[in-house]
């Protein structure tokens, strides 16, 4: 540990959903994004409808699409591991990745890599789009202020769940689809935390009617699925607390070591322009007040100069990125097959770049360009509290120490922004996180199709 990271004593890491690094930050000045310095798009970023066949005036091309806030995403882009992203990475008709290769991909593709995210998603064009710089008024000022990473990968080419898994446990037990009933056993960070005398907390966003009611079908505690598949995690006092509770944890200099902070809204709201998890079809802007008033929490709280906060995805959700993803360390050698698919896979490839920002007085602004991944959070906070590694995977993710060599400052800055301000008509958009959000005219809806789906894999049902 050095003199820098030794001053961090409250880690807070807040995990979005299903938002590539290009989508994001593809037009960040300095970012390796999909344009150039000139501001046109790179050549090689591109999709064809049939990427098995050479450009033509019969096989359309795909440049990335300039979008704003304003442009509504379908969530329907393909995520999953075997019939999406090996298919989004190499072409039609791929089952797998073993042995640095991609299994049953075709011959040659247009580009070579990353070159289905069109074709899979049956030729949605915004399966390319990016928002412009400047367009994200919560996201953008923040990677201008702070540490904007543009070689942060997440750790499986699949879907929510698997990489959510990964997050906590450095590994998915050898599942390769959200499409099981599955409660991971193996041991987590949160149980590295509890046995090294230290603590850690989960936070969830909650919402109320204008009656003061809980905006869940039975009226329970969240149940937010981070804690769902975790089976030492999902009893713990310590988990579903409500963001109000972190904010008061904050106030009161009272925030433990780590802080999980969960993205979900009450299933009623995903989907719709309340949801702050980004996921799409969520409306951006209810995340990004989401941000921005964890943001002002920590800012404005005596914690401030001992916090780092990590925003990253959990996932790219079948959205284009034109970086190919690097090798890693598997959790344990091995090869597993899908039931599902019966694509195959031995956990030797990083998933797709998604954003990652690091922010804390600790450290200045600029772009870090060293490899990182989700797992190098994991290694961070086992090396805060003397922890070994869970697998192979977070053994060998690389480490964050030289990102704090190149922007640790000798002492906190003064300078941060005192709070970044959020759009007005969605949850949060007064930036205080200490308040319970109430839906200014709710009622109840059929939650949409992909979340009622994950839920019935942990046991609860969505009304």
């Amino acid at each position: 540990m050095n003199a820098i990271t030794g001053n961090i004593k409250h880690v807070v890491v807040l995990m979005f959903e299903n938002r590539s690094f290009d989508h994001l930050f593809g037009a960040f000045p300095g970012a390796n994004g999909v344009l150039d310095q000139n501001g046109n798009v790179k050549p090689e970023c591109y999709n064809l409808a049939d990427p098995t066949q050479p450009p033509g005036s019969s096989n359309r091309t795909f440049q990335p699409l300039p979008i704003t806030t304003e442009d509504p995403l379908s969530y329907l882009f393909n995520h999953d591991f075997g019939d999406g992203m090996m298919q989004e990475l190499f072409g039609p008709g791929t089952t797998g990745w073993q042995a640095g290769h991609a299994v049953n991909a075709p011959a040659v593709t247009y580009p070579a890599t990353n070159s289905g995210f069109v074709s899979t998603n049956g030729t949605k064009p915004q399966a390319m789009s990016y928002y412009q710089h400047g367009a994200l008024q919560v996201l953008h000022p923040l990677a201008s202020e702070f540490v904007l990473c543009d070689n942060w990968f997440c750790d499986v080419p699949g879907d929510t769940l698997l990489n959510r898994l990964f997050m906590h446990a450095a590994q998915t037990n050898n599942y390769l689809s959200d499409n099981q009933s599955y409660i991971l056993t193996s041991q987590t960070i949160f149980d590295q935390i509890t046995a090294q005398g230290s603590t850690w907390k989960m936070y969830a966003p909650w919402a109320v009617d204008q009656k003061g009611q809980p905006i869940w079908s039975d009226g329970s505690r969240n149940p937010q699925i981070d804690s769902r598949f975790l089976a030492t995690v999902q009893a713990s006092p310590n988990t579903n607390l409500a963001v109000t509770e972190f904010a008061a944890d904050a106030a009161a200099g009272t925030l433990p070591l780590y802080s999980f902070l969960m993205c979900w809204l009450p299933p009623s709201l995903v989907g719709t322009s309340a949801d702050t998890s980004m996921h799409p079809d969520a409306d951006i802007r209810a995340g990004e007040n989401y941000l921005a008033a964890v943001y002002n929490c920590l800012r404005g709280s005596p914690a401030w100069n001992n916090t780092l906060l990590i925003v990253t995805f959990d996932e790219n959700g079948g959205i284009y990125d034109h970086v190919f993803p690097p090798a890693t360390t598997p959790p344990q050698p091995g090869v597993v097959t899908d039931p599902v698919t019966q694509c195959t896979f031995d956990f030797t490839l990083l998933g797709p770049r998604v954003p990652a920002l690091l922010i804390s007085p600790w450290l200045g602004s600029g772009i870090a360009k060293a490899q990182y991944q989700n797992t190098s959070i994991l290694g961070f906070i086992q090396s805060l509290i003397g922890a070994p590694a869970l697998t192979g995977r977070d053994a060998n993710a690389p480490a964050l120490d030289p990102l704090f060599a190149e922007f640790g400052l000798s002492q906190p800055r003064t300078d941060c922004p005192l709070s970044i301000p959020g759009y007005s008509g969605f949850p949060y958009a007064d930036g205080d996180l200490s308040k319970t959000w109430v839906h200014p005219s709710h009622t109840k809806t059929v939650p949409p199709a992909y979340l009622a789906q994950l839920a019935k894999i942990y046991g609860f049902t969505l009304t």
